[in-house]
């Protein structure tokens, strides 16, 4: 829904509103104008307001790896980016770069951007 629509939207509400003023004049049919009037001048205000620009989807939010050292008295940890097929406790060919054991995938996490919302400016 483009310009069209909103000419179309502001002409029909232009009309609304002129039954609505115009129509007044006669008592009889006062109420039933009141009416029509209202009727048309949401309908016209409705085409204007449709059709806005839709948001372009959300990318998904970056998701990591942590992988840690078999060897209990080795304390390497590394954080990688997500790769397809990654999950908790999944054995990894890699060797720890500190001892040479066997890794082990220890999580899978999301991390989450803070809102600009909920940042307190001090």
């Amino acid at each position: 829904m483009g310009l069209l629509s909103k000419v179309i939207g502001a002409i029909i509400s232009g009309a609304g509103a002129f039954i609505l003023f115009y129509g007044m004049s006669d008592p009889n049919m006062s109420w039933v104008w009141f009416f029509i009037g209202l009727l048309v001048i949401s309908i016209g205000f409705q085409m204007l307001t449709a059709g806005g620009k839709q948001k372009a989807p959300k990318p998904p939010p970056p998701t990591i790896t942590e992988v840690k050292c078999d060897n209990p008295t080795c304390d390497f940890k590394e954080i990688r980016d997500f790769q397809k097929g990654d999950y908790v406790l999944k054995p990894l060919d890699a060797k720890c770069p500190k001892c040479g054991s066997k890794m082990t995938i220890q999580g899978v996490y999301i991390v989450k951007e803070e809102d600009e919302k909920d940042k307190i400016n001090v």
